[in-house]
């Protein structure tokens, strides 16, 4: 740049480093500007004079910015003599456009429309403090009065304090500081519903006003300044949100000192406040427990330097990504703007004015979920005003929604009334229907073998004789033994034409388990569609019908008068149980029809085709038979060896010109990838586990023309309870699972059973008509999950707590956050499991993983386990991952030990068998025994300390359920018996007993270099002396 009059060059501040960054990364000039009516100088004339008197007076007035080569940052250019330009607008947002391109050229600008005057300069020359001086100043040059003579410091000579600063001990201590400080927050905080956006450019807000007599009551009440308890009232709601007990929070302050009140520039600063919120802490304890963090915080303010600090990456935003500006002392009565300069995912800004506190929640435009901004704020207000009221109350009480809120987020989850009156009060009878409107339409097609609805409906009813001749009636449940076939849909039919209820035996299942099942049920008929294994042990006088493709055309096919009501049972599915013994779901007709009918009016393009991949054991069968023979689609079912072969359902569904099918989303990405384009599919569901937002993307990638829906729901709500269409590409962290489905209540609570606000993590409860009776013979069981619904309308109604963790949107679509049970605490950090798997999964080496939680001697111990890809190259080990792992995550995240393996162990129904992965035993090193004293020493310290057998001398020190405490500890006893002081990183930089040995030699061999220096030392200066 080339300039007009001479310029000086100096280092820029902290500050102003951090802000030139940030516009770098926006791509544009970032302003600060303040809007005064044009009276308050004058004309034009008189606006010129009195801007270039006040350039003369403070250097920052005369700065531009400029790229000095060696340097990463533009530097000052400090311009000897002033300039200042004055333009002309027709209004605002002219004068803005013409205020941006002018500073490129000229350090300070006026631009002027009407009767108001706008004046700009670079962000990093002003603050908000700045521009407040700066209007006094033109006020009293307006009125004609002479400033005083400045005396004060210049902007240039507090940046070349604080380069100073950063020389000394004391600077460097403080870098040290806060570098530690840094390193404990590495991972980003994930807002609900967060999306996949940039940090920079313009934000959305929300506004609100609000009494300041609220805040400033409990204040005093503390002995706290206002801003203080805000900013902890901020913390305390942000911990909630997020379900953290640890908030970073990056507050804005003003570092200005009692020598720089007078001077222009850029003081202000964000300064990092590492605050705990502990949930059972009172309002109280935590607000001065805020102060004292801060306190603590200011402490080092000056030593904080952003771009020091985060100069490994300058292009990323860095841990700071939750911010607040708070300024309740000064009277918000200027019309003062800055261009949002900081990378924050949410900001809070608060101004007083009058007696009013006006609150201002920002967020980067696009990041969020429409409406999300407006209900946090609000539910912030109802959170301020409740701990106004109650500051002995723990935090995690304090409530966050006021009556109307929770009505509000009750009603969105609300979908109960939505179900048009069921086609059928029976779950046959929805077949039937159908059959009589076209019985010559192809109804089921297995292996070359095909029934029209008629046959089928014959079929059925000839077999359905002979059960109720066996005594089949209501709720009389009569077990199917087979596999996929002709005759298991025929008899599924019969068994409730019947009046009973069936219960599916999986031959694939474990005898052991089926004969449970059989006992437990108290099945009393027995369906066999294929030889019974001598393993299964049956109860006592079990009736066994044998049923084949000949039997099935013996015998009276007339029509069965209806013998059911809707409550009687329909079906009971069992599920795994958390006693490791299944429980069986009971399922009535009235259940498993309004489950049907919301699936009509759901999906509004009817099957032509289901191809049915789920085992009949699941109650997602459920969906794939009723719903394609309630509208006169045709069920195909793949054959029983070709059911897990993702070539051959691929080109199954192209030979059959399937219209529909449902899996799981693991198994659909490998479908998809051999289904030709072309495949007419009309729809997809995937159910059963999380669907990637990768998956999503793939298939709008190779299949745009057909519909994608995510589905979700337990056994306990008649298959399911919510959907997702994925028609667009997803910008969030994960696929929602969508709305209420019809006939369906939904309700998201806390701990204590009462509704969560939106965008806040709460349990799934379910409720409406496809709530299940309960588990068979489990009263105590069935009492415990389905519970009094206490906000519901229905006297008597029930709600079933799913044991999920969700947040919900305004427009009621629900995100799954995980299993609560699958969160746990290690030396007291809260852990999500799915985030490492995450982080895991997201590397291009690995195609499946799985993190679980071990019980060792030393406490609990994550492990993680993965399967890659066949192509993966070679560096992609174990110790490669994980080191991965150590890079991304704080090492309380970061498993004991990463082992591959061919393939994850699954549960009967293809899902990931977590309980198996938790009773792996890890695969380690060979046992090597201690060759060596020192080795025998540590083996023997290790051995006690993690309360082993053995230590070899190769075993890795984390595998073995190690820790940073247990190090600390073990430290210690190293220092007691060897007399050595070895730094905490040695023992992370030696993981196993050789290594650490290791460590040891090397800082012996150090301590007596560094006493043959001393020694050194001392004899030159008793030299000296004589």
């Amino acid at each position: 740049m080339t300039y007009s009059t001479p310029a000086e060059i100096f280092q820029t501040s902290a500050q102003q480093a951090a802000l030139l960054r940030a516009e770098r990364n926006a791509g544009r000039p970032l302003l600060a500007t303040l809007q005064l009516p044009a009276s308050v100088v004058g004309d034009d004339a008189q606006w010129h004079a009195a801007l270039l008197q006040l350039a003369e007076r403070h250097e920052i007035l005369r700065t531009r910015y400029t790229q000095v080569p060696g340097l990463q940052l533009p530097a000052q250019a400090i311009s000897a003599q002033a300039e200042v330009r004055l333009m002309h607008a027709a209004d605002l947002e002219h004068a803005r456009e013409l205020a941006r391109a002018a500073l490129a050229e000229t350090p300070l600008v006026a631009v002027r429309w009407a009767e108001q005057v706008l004046l700009a300069a670079p962000l990093a020359s002003l603050d908000r403090t700045s521009l407040r001086l700066l209007a006094d100043e033109l006020a009293a040059l307006g009125q004609g009065q002479t400033l005083p003579e400045f005396d004060a410091l210049q902007y240039a000579d507090y940046a070349a304090w604080q380069e100073e600063l950063a020389e000394q001990q004391l600077g460097q201590e403080g870098l040290a500081h806060w570098r530690g400080l840094l390193a404990q927050f590495t991972h980003a905080p994930q807002l609900p519903f967060e999306r996949r956006v940039g940090l920079g450019g313009e934000r959305e807000s929300s506004r609100l006003e609000l009494p300041l007599a609220t805040v400033a009551g409990l204040a005093a009440q503390l002995g706290l300044p206002a801003q203080v308890a805000l900013g902890g009232l901020w913390v305390g709601f942000l911990g909630g949100l997020l379900g953290e007990q640890r908030v970073l929070l990056s507050l804005l302050v003003d570092g200005r000192n009692e020598q720089l009140l007078a001077t222009l520039g850029h003081f202000a600063r964000r300064l990092p406040v590492a605050a705990e919120v502990p949930a059972q802490q009172s309002v109280r304890e935590h607000l001065q427990g805020f102060a004292q963090q801060l306190a603590q915080s200011r402490s080092w303010l000056e030593c904080f330097n952003e771009v020091e600090l985060f100069e490994s990456n300058l292009d990323q935003p860095g841990p700071l990504l939750l911010g607040a500006d708070i300024e309740l002392e000064t009277e918000h009565d200027l019309v003062l703007v800055q261009d949002p300069a900081q990378a924050e995912k949410l900001h809070l800004q608060a101004r007083r004015c009058g007696q009013q506190l006006i609150l201002q929640l920002l967020a980067p435009i696009g990041l969020l979920a429409p409406g999300l901004l407006d209900a946090w704020l609000a539910q912030f207000a109802v959170f301020i005003a409740a701990a106004a009221a109650a500051p002995e109350h723990p935090v995690s009480d304090i409530a966050t929604l006021d009556a109307g809120q929770s009505r509000q987020v009750l009603a969105s989850l609300d979908h109960s009334a939505s179900l048009q009156g069921p086609q059928a009060q029976l779950l046959h009878q929805l077949f039937e229907r159908r059959a009589a409107l076209q019985p010559q339409h192809i109804a089921l097609q297995v292996e070359g073998r095909q029934l029209s609805y008629a046959e089928l409906d014959r079929q059925a009813n000839r077999l359905a004789r002979r059960l109720q001749a066996e005594g089949v009636g209501r709720d009389a449940l009569v077990g199917v033994y087979g596999g996929r076939s002709v005759e298991i849909v025929v008899t599924l039919l019969a068994i409730l034409k019947a009046g009973g209820a069936y219960l599916p035996l999986d031959p694939s299942y474990p005898h052991e388990r089926l004969s449970f099942m059989l006992e437990d049920a108290g099945v009393r008929c027995l369906v066999r569609l294929q030889a019974l294994p001598e393993a299964l042990t049956l109860p006592a006088a079990t009736v066994q019908l044998e049923v084949t493709a000949q039997t099935l055309e013996e015998g009276d096919a007339s029509p069965l008068p209806a013998s059911n009501h809707s409550d009687d049972l329909a079906y009971v599915i069992y599920t795994s149980g958390s006693t490791g013994l299944p429980k069986g779901v009971m399922i009535s007709h009235a259940n498993a029809c309004a489950s049907t009918q919301a699936r009509l009016q759901f999906y509004r393009e009817p099957i032509q085709r289901f191809l049915m991949l789920s085992s009949f054991s699941f109650d997602s069968s459920v969906a794939g038979i009723f719903w394609t023979l309630a509208q006169g689609g045709s069920l195909c079912l793949p054959a029983e060896q070709a059911h897990k072969d993702p070539l051959q359902i691929a080109q199954q569904v192209a030979d059959q010109q399937i219209s529909h099918f449902l899996a799981l989303p693991s198994f659909y990405a490998q479908i998809l990838e051999a289904l030709p384009t072309d495949a007419g599919l009309a729809c997809v569901i995937v159910a059963g586990e999380a669907c990637p937002v990768e998956l999503s993307e793939r298939h709008q990638q190779r299949l745009p023309q057909t519909l994608l829906v995510n589905e979700y729901g337990p056994s306990e709500s008649a298959v399911w309870c919510t959907a997702q269409a994925v028609a667009e590409p997803v910008l969030a962290e994960r696929v929602a699972i969508g709305t209420a489905i019809a006939g369906t209540r939904l309700q998201v609570l806390d701990e204590e059973g009462e509704p969560v606000g939106f965008g806040r993590p709460g349990e799934l409860y379910i409720a409406g008509a496809g709530l299940a009776r309960g588990y068979l013979a489990r009263p105590s069981l069935t009492a415990s999950r389905f519970l009094p619904d206490p906000h519901g309308a229905v006297p008597g109604a029930r709600l079933y707590r799913t044991g999920d963790r969700v947040a919900c949107r305004p427009d009621g679509v629900l995100d799954y956050l995980g299993r609560l049970d699958f969160q746990l605490k290690i030396r007291g950090f809260r852990i999500e499991l799915g985030e490492i798997e995450a982080r895991l999964g997201a590397d291009s080496r690995v195609r499946e993983a799985a993190v679980v939680a071990r019980d060792t001697a030393a406490g609990k111990q994550l492990a993680a386990y993965v399967v890659l890809h066949a192509d993966a190259p070679a560096d992609a080990s174990e110790a490669a991952l994980l080191e991965l792992l150590r890079e991304q995550l704080p090492e309380h995240m970061v498993p004991a030990f990463i082992n591959a393996l061919e393939r994850m162990p699954l549960t009967p129904n293809g899902k990931l068998d977590r309980n198996a992965l938790s009773a792996r035993e890890q695969r380690g090193q060979a046992y090597v025994a201690p060759r060596n004293e020192l080795e025998q020493t540590l083996a023997r310290i290790w051995q006690e300390a993690l309360e082993l057998p053995q230590v070899g001398i190769h075993d890795n020190f984390f595998a073995l359920g190690g820790h940073s405490l247990l190090a600390t500890r073990i430290r210690s006893r190293v220092h007691s018996e060897l007399n050595i002081n070895l730094p905490l990183r040695a023992f992370f930089e030696g993981e196993t007993v050789e290594l650490l040995a290791q460590q040891v030699e090397l800082h012996r061999d150090n301590e007596v270099n560094e006493d043959k220096l001393d020694a050194l030392e001392a004899l030159f200066a008793e030299a000296e002396q004589q």
